[in-house]
């Protein structure tokens, strides 16, 4: 740590305790979530010299009781294991809470020889009337990225801990829980922000993959970055309804950032767009270009249609009469597209289609 970062938390320690006892925090001093933090915090009745209070897990911390939760944690699975093999090591976690913030994800390594970090754990809450300010209690409060350095935090005791996060979003843009990295040491903040931004997308992009009633749709503007963590995705009613669309697509067409979509037909999305262009959005093919305006176009394409309500049910079946053949090799094909979408990850494939890898293979077999 360099000097003048030395003497900024010693300056952010003493101006703590200042503001403990009832004193006024300088503006410059902290980011606004974080000065907005610690005011929730000494109105929590939290004393910067106490030690973090946790309350006890119950009997099967890692059994998740909530449908949400398991949801949201199947999701986050594979961004975490890609943040994890780029920046984890030991005395650091990486792990997913809640919009409560319940700790519904995790990856660690060393944890039990670091008696700060050693409580965090899969169904521990993480509260600032409990622990103070923490960068996902942040992101969580105001919907913002957060960083969390030594000294930032509330509690004496968290004086070595670096911790970052940012929001994730549902359906309706609402805060759905924050993904977070905590341990002792640094790391460069800027280059998180960067990748736990684009492992925040992925993960929202999973979660409506798997709203499974309705018609998915990738949308871009450069069609290179279809099938990235940067694509727009809209899900679609069958009467052509918007149901819902991810942070990007809502921005790609200035839709507001939270909240349910207004009553918004498909083609009215597309109003620009030429009748034929508008017939193709639902049907699959390759990605093609769809004028929005007089000098606006994204590329689109067709994902997949509804899925039944199980996993464990068969492929949607698409009509006889559709060019490739019969049902079986219509079937076969959707699998080999969706294999070649997720660049053959087997795993991803079958979440896409809705089956079990066991049927995705049988539909392979010739």
């Amino acid at each position: 740590m360099g000097g003048m970062q030395r003497e900024q938390q010693q300056a952010l320690a003493a101006a703590r305790q200042r503001f403990a006892d009832g004193g006024v925090l300088a503006e410059s001093l902290l980011a606004p979530s974080l000065q907005r933090s610690w005011e929730r915090s000494r109105q929590a009745g939290v004393l910067p010299r106490q030690e973090p209070h946790y309350a006890p897990l119950g009997r099967h911390p890692a059994r998740l009781d909530d449908p949400a939760d398991r949801r949201l944690a199947r999701c986050v699975r594979g961004d975490l294991d890609h943040l994890w093999a780029a920046f984890g090591g030991r005395q650091w976690t990486l792990f997913c809470v809640n919009a409560s913030g319940m700790i519904v994800a995790q990856r660690e390594h060393g944890l039990a020889d670091v008696a700060v970090l050693r409580p965090i754990q899969i169904g521990r809450r993480l509260r600032e009337a409990d622990i103070g300010t923490t960068a996902p209690a942040c992101s969580l409060a105001d919907d913002t990225p957060a960083l969390v350095r030594g000294n930032e935090h509330y509690l004496d005791r968290f004086a070595s801990v670096f911790c970052l996060s940012v929001p994730l979003h549902g359906l309706d843009g609402q805060v759905l829980g924050a993904l977070d990295i905590t341990g002792t040491g640094e790391r460069d903040a800027e280059l998180l922000h960067g990748y736990f931004r684009q492992a925040a997308l992925s993960t929202e992009n999973r979660l409506m993959l798997e709203h499974r009633p309705c018609h998915l749709l990738a949308v871009q503007h450069d069609a290179r970055w279809l099938h990235t963590p940067l694509q727009g995705l809209l899900a679609v009613e069958e009467d052509g309804r918007v149901r819902a669309a991810n942070r990007v697509a809502r921005r790609l067409f200035g839709l507001p950032r939270r909240g349910p979509l207004p009553l918004l037909p498909l083609d009215a999305l597309f109003a620009g767009a030429s009748v034929h262009q508008r017939r193709r959005l639902l049907q699959p093919g390759a990605p093609h270009r769809v004028r929005l305006g007089e000098d606006s176009a994204v590329h689109v394409q067709y994902l997949r249609g509804p899925l039944p309500a199980h996993a464990g049910s068969a492929i949607r079946k698409a009509p006889p009469t559709v060019e490739g053949g019969s049902l079986r090799g219509q079937t076969a094909q959707s699998v080999k597209q969706a294999l070649a979408t997720h660049g053959g990850n087997v795993s991803a494939a079958a979440r896409q289609l809705g089956i079990s890898r066991t049927t995705l293979y049988k539909h392979l077999r010739p």
